[in-house]
């Protein structure tokens, strides 16, 4: 348990680095919003997100369509594939944070400030993403897809993240407490979070199509709920806002402390994450088929299913190391109503 603890705080610093970026979108040409809309994006997302500008240069072969492609359980789908190479330098913030070359990159997509949700609001989410069996995370991290909180245009703090961290998949999001603090980008919001550690099975699940599906009320009187295949794994009741007025959701590739794995000696092979069906709607039924099953698994308590473990994190800002405390649940399904966050 103390490695998964090491892996998640290691997960929400990398996040609170991130929590300003992207501020500015580069335009998109009509091909490009035809070809996502037509391939990748669902429901309101449809000709609604676009590229942040910290993204790396988009050189030939860098992402590709594709019409079918199948894993190895012989499911097809359409979509994107992103191949995200160690020798792609992007914007400074990311390549050379904290003074320290090689330290992050991405291509993402995300939500304009005009399509982001507003404090509130209840949306359902879908993502389907493929990790080819040879992606190895030692010693960094791969983020799938995550929420920005958005206080007035600007992004202040994480939100909710599916990570690839040390080769092990983590589910991250926001508890009701956080402090204010300056780092070098000026106010930034830092978190108490809850980080669960996906089990055996789903560590397994390379080489196949994996879908994920997600409720958020974004309030403080809130929700957030995910499902992965079909299975609840994680269900929160709580303040999921934290203050903000605004959530923005991002998908795509996001590699960050390269320079832990570098640093050890290890070279950082290409990535090769193909996405299908990602989209963001006012109902389950508009993203996916069998609704009534999916919200069958919920109930009016804080739960987590099928895990290594889940863990309370506290960062300390600028000043010291976050730490984390494991909550001690076993691989089965245990109630998460009892934390204390005080």
């Amino acid at each position: 348990m103390k490695k998964i603890l090491i892996i998640i705080v290691t997960i929400l610093l990398s996040n609170l680095s991130n929590s300003y970026a992207d501020k500015f979108e580069k335009k998109m040409s009509k091909k490009e919003k035809k070809d996502f809309a037509n391939y990748v994006l669902r429901a309101q997302s449809k000709n609604k997100m676009v590229f942040p500008i910290r993204n790396v240069p988009n050189r030939p072969g860098l992402y590709k369509f594709f019409d079918k492609f199948e894993d190895n359980l012989g499911v097809a789908e359409k979509g994107i594939e992103f191949n995200l190479s160690y020798s792609d330098i992007g914007d400074k913030n990311d390549w050379s944070r904290w003074g320290r070359p090689g330290f992050a990159q991405r291509f993402q997509m995300h939500e304009p400030y005009k399509h982001t949700t507003k404090k509130g609001k209840t949306k359902w989410y879908r993502i389907g993403y493929f990790i080819d069996n040879d992606v190895n995370t030692e010693k960094h991290t791969i983020s799938l897809f995550d929420f920005k909180m958005l206080y007035g245009k600007t992004e202040k703090a994480p939100g909710p993240t599916l990570a690839y961290n040390n080769n092990v998949f983590q589910w991250m999001f926001n508890g009701p407490n956080y402090r204010v603090m300056d780092n070098e980008v000026g106010e930034q919001y830092y978190f108490d979070g809850i980080g669960v550690s996906l089990d055996e099975k789903f560590q397994a699940m390379k080489g196949k199509w994996v879908n994920v599906l997600i409720n958020a009320k974004w309030a403080e009187d809130g929700f957030l709920h995910l499902w992965i295949d079909g299975k609840l794994r994680s269900s929160y009741f709580g303040d999921v806002l934290g203050g903000a007025s605004r959530v923005r959701f991002k998908f795509g590739p996001y590699r960050n402390y390269m320079t832990g794995a570098t640093d050890a000696g290890l070279t950082i092979k290409d990535a090769i994450i193909r996405y299908s069906n990602v989209g963001k709607a006012d109902t389950c039924d508009e993203l996916w088929s069998g609704c009534d099953q999916i919200i069958g698994q919920l109930t009016n308590e804080s739960q987590v299913n099928g895990i290594l473990g889940a863990s309370l994190c506290r960062p300390a800002g600028t000043d010291k190391e976050g730490t984390c405390k494991d909550l001690g649940y076993p691989k089965n399904q245990r109630p998460l109503s009892n934390i204390n966050f005080n």
